[in-house]
């Protein structure tokens, strides 16, 4: 393993992924669990100061035109992959990539350009069909794979994609240990689903990406989405994270729909 890279067999990484299909252990149930209440936590505090128009500096300085949709064969693959999606999912998507985008600008970190991107509009295309016993994960990894493999993109890159995809929906996500492209789009999707850090980038910029791809029906359709994968994968990632209230969390998150 090449240094910095993320441990694949570490939870929610892609070998512990593809090995448990997502089920959780005891242990790593419980881990699971501190870490979505250190979130909810989080939340509350980041809700306060969002109501009180605290934003970092930095958020202010964040030009969403900076982010730039990569020119390659792995970038149009994945776009016309997203494309098979609903579109709700579509949105959110692309929602994902400019938010992921805008906290890493403010939190001084760099990705690589074409993996997130690609990243974004591929980690939840499993979730419109759940599979019982298997992560929803692993759908969107086998769809990127396909991608990747008609732009001949080389195994290194897949595979850190595929973890990033794989560990975004493991609570409690760091940058040391998860490396950028899982933490970010996690962090860039629960914006979008939930307003977790929301507090972190600035107003006029969240405006302008939903209006650059408005939400449509999404709480409702996210919450549905969720409770399935839930059903299907009881014991795994997502079937705790609803019965720790998640549906509730996306259905107050500071959007209109």
């Amino acid at each position: 393993m090449a240094p910095n890279t993320p441990d694949p067999q570490r939870l929610g990484g892609l070998a512990w992924t593809r090995r448990t299909g997502g089920l959780l252990s005891r242990a790593e149930r419980l881990r699971v669990l501190r870490a979505t209440a250190i979130g909810q936590w989080e939340n509350a505090i980041g809700r306060a100061k969002l109501a009180l128009g605290r934003i970092p500096a930095a958020a202010a300085r964040v030009d969403l035109d900076a982010f730039v949709v990569p020119d390659s064969a792995f970038a149009r693959e994945a776009e016309e992959a997203c494309a098979e999606l609903p579109p709700t999912l579509q949105g959110h998507s692309y929602r994902t990539w400019l938010f992921g985008n805008a906290l890493a600008a403010v939190d001084g970190s760099t990705m690589d350009d074409e993996l997130f991107y690609c990243g974004a509009l591929l980690h939840d295309y499993g979730i419109v069909t759940p599979t019982p016993g298997r992560d929803f994960t692993l759908g969107g990894v086998d769809r990127m794979l396909r991608c990747a493999d008609a732009a001949n993109v080389g195994v290194e890159r897949t595979d850190l994609l595929a973890d990033g995809i794989c560990v975004h929906a493991t609570p409690g996500v760091r940058l040391e240990a998860d490396g950028a492209i899982g933490c970010y789009l996690q962090w860039g999707a629960m914006v979008d689903g939930a307003g977790l850090r929301a507090w972190d980038i600035a107003p006029d910029n969240v405006a302008e990406v939903i209006r650059r791809y408005p939400r449509g029906d999404f709480k409702r359709e996210l919450v549905q989405m969720i409770r399935a994968e839930a059903a299907a994968s009881p014991k795994g990632r997502m079937g705790l994270l609803v019965r720790c209230g998640m549906p509730l969390a996306v259905r107050l998150a500071p959007f209109d729909s």
